[in-house]
C-alpha cells in the first residue's frame, strides 16, 4: 500500500509539470484524461485495500476508513472535473472566451489541486495536514483567478485573505497542540502525530487543548465555509470555471471537514464530548441560518449553489456536533451524497451558462426543452440535494441502528471507533 500511496501523490504532480510545458490542446488534453484516469484508479484500489486490510499506518502515512471515504470522493470527483473540463474549455475556446495559451496553466494546476487535497487525505502529521491544506488554497486560488478578468482577481484575492487569515488561526490551535503534546511526553520524533496525540489525550492539559480547539475549529471551519467565516466562498465559486466549482464545492470543503475531524478525536479524548458538542453545533446552526435568506433572494445560479454549500457544511457539523454514532454515521454520509451531487450542479451548470449566455435564473427558461438531458439531471439533482421524494426515504432508525449490515458497515465503524 506504501507504494500506492506514493504512486497516488506522485502520478498528478508530475504530470501538472508535464502538461504545463505543453503548447498542443490536444495532447494537453489526452495526456490530462488518461493521468486522471490512472489517479482515480489508483485511488479506487487505496479504498479497496483499505476496506480489505483495515487501518494502514506506516511512516509519515494513516489511512483509515474515514480517509478511505475521502479518498473514494476526490477519487470520482477528480475524474469527472476532468470529463466535464474538455467539454467546457472547448466551448470557452470555441467562444473566444480564453485562448489555447491558457489550457496549459489551467489542466496543470487542476492536477496539482488534487495532488494537495491526496496529500492532506493520506499524511498522519497534523503539521503536514496543515501544510497540505494552505497549498490547497495556492492552488485551487490560482484557478478561482483563472479568467484573470477583474471579478476573478478580486474573488481570488478575497479567498486567499480570508482562507489564509482562517489557517492562520488553525497554525496558532495546532502550535498549543504541539505545546501540550511536549509538557506532557517532552519533545520526540513523533510530535504532532495525531494518532499518538489521541492515544495520550488523558494526560493532556485540558486548558490548552480547549484554546487549540477553539482556533483549529474557526481557522478550518473558514476552509469548510462555516459560517460566519463563510465570505469568500461565494465569490469564489462564482468566478471559478464551473468544474473547479464543482471540485471545490464536492472535495474541499469535504477535505476541510476531514481535517476538523481529525482534531476532534484528540481534543474529545482529552476533555470529552460536551464542549465540542456546543462549538460545533452553534457553528453549525449558525451556519444554516445564515445563508437561508441569501439563498432565498439570490438570482445567480452560481451562487446559489455557493451558498447552499455552506448550508449543507452547516448540516455536517450539526450531525458532528451531536456525536452519537449514528449522527456520525448520517454526517459522513451527507459529506458523501453532498460531494456528488453538488459537483454535478455545477458541472451542469456551466454547461447550461454557456449555452444561455447568463448566470442569472429569471432568463434561464425552456430548460428542459432547450437541453432535454442536462435539464432533466440537473432537476432530478435540485431533487437530491434538497431531499425531496423519491430521493427521500423515511426509515426507522433504530432497526437500522440494530442490525448486523449497520454495525458492520465501514462508516459505522469510523463513527463508533475510529472517529469517536
Amino acid at each position: 500500500m506504501y507504494e500506492l500511496i506514493l504512486l497516488a501523490l506522485f502520478v498528478p504532480l508530475a504530470t501538472s509539470i508535464i502538461v504545463f510545458l505543453q503548447s498542443k490542446p490536444a495532447v494537453i488534453k489526452l495526456l490530462s484524461l488518461l493521468v486522471s484516469a490512472v489517479t482515480t484508479g489508483v485511488l479506487f484500489m487505496l479504498v479497496y485495500q483499505i476496506d480489505n486490510n483495515g487501518v494502514y499506518s506506516e511512516n509519515l502515512f494513516y489511512l483509515d476508513q474515514l480517509s478511505a471515504l475521502l479518498l473514494l470522493i476526490v477519487g470520482i470527483l477528480s475524474f469527472t472535473a476532468l470529463l466535464a473540463s474538455l467539454a467546457y474549455m472547448d466551448n470557452e475556446l470555441a467562444h473566444g472566451k480564453i485562448d489555447s495559451a491558457m489550457l496549459p496553466r489551467y489542466y496543470s494546476l487542476l492536477g496539482l489541486f488534487v495532488f494537495t487535497m491526496v496529500g492532506l487525505l493520506v499524511v498522519r502529521d497534523l503539521g503536514l495536514m496543515w501544510v497540505a491544506i494552505e497549498a490547497t488554497t495556492l492552488a485551487s486560488a490560482l484557478l478561482v483567478a483563472f479568467y484573470l478578468n477583474r471579478t476573478a482577481i478580486e474573488a481570488a484575492w478575497k479567498y486567499v485573505m480570508v482562507c489564509s487569515v482562517g489557517i492562520c488561526l488553525a497554525l496558532l490551535g495546532i502550535i498549543i497542540l504541539y505545546y501540550a503534546q511536549v509538557n506532557a511526553q517532552g519533545s520526540g520524533l513523533q510530535a504532532l502525530d495525531w494518532v499518538l496525540l489521541k492515544d495520550m489525550g488523558a494526560i493532556l492539559n485540558k486548558g490548552m487543548i480547549k484554546l487549540a480547539f477553539v482556533f483549529i475549529v474557526i481557522g478550518y471551519g473558514t476552509k469548510a465555509g462555516l459560517a460566519p467565516m463563510h465570505t469568500w466562498l461565494p465569490d469564489a465559486h462564482s468566478q471559478a470555471p464551473s468544474p473547479v466549482s464543482g471540485l471545490l464545492s464536492g472535495a474541499l470543503l469535504s477535505c476541510a471537514i476531514y481535517a476538523i475531524i481529525r482534531n476532534l478525536t484528540i481534543v474529545q479524548e482529552c476533555i470529552g464530548r460536551e464542549y465540542t458538542q456546543q462549538f460545533l453545533l452553534t457553528f453549525g446552526f449558525l451556519s444554516i441560518a445564515i445563508v437561508i435568506p441569501f439563498i432565498l433572494v439570490q438570482c445567480d445560479i452560481k451562487i446559489l449553489l455557493a451558498y447552499s454549500s455552506v448550508e449543507h457544511m452547516g448540516l455536517i457539523t450539526v450531525g458532528l456536533g451531536i456525536g452519537t454514532p449514528l449522527a456520525v454515521y448520517g454526517a459522513l454520509l451527507h459529506i458523501f451524497n453532498h460531494a456528488i451531487t453538488k459537483s454535478a450542479l455545477f458541472y451542469m451548470s456551466g454547461a447550461i451558462i454557456q449555452m444561455y449566455g447568463t448566470k442569472q435564473m429569471v432568463r434561464i427558461r425552456g430548460l428542459v426543452k432547450a437541453m432535454p438531458v442536462i435539464g432533466t439531471a440537473f432537476l432530478v439533482s435540485i431533487m437530491a440535494i434538497i431531499g425531496l421524494p423519491p430521493l427521500r426515504k423515511d426509515f426507522d432508525f433504530s432497526v437500522l441502528a440494530d442490525s448486523a449490515e449497520y454495525n458492520s458497515c465501514p462508516l459505522t465503524q469510523v463513527a463508533g471507533e475510529g472517529v469517536y
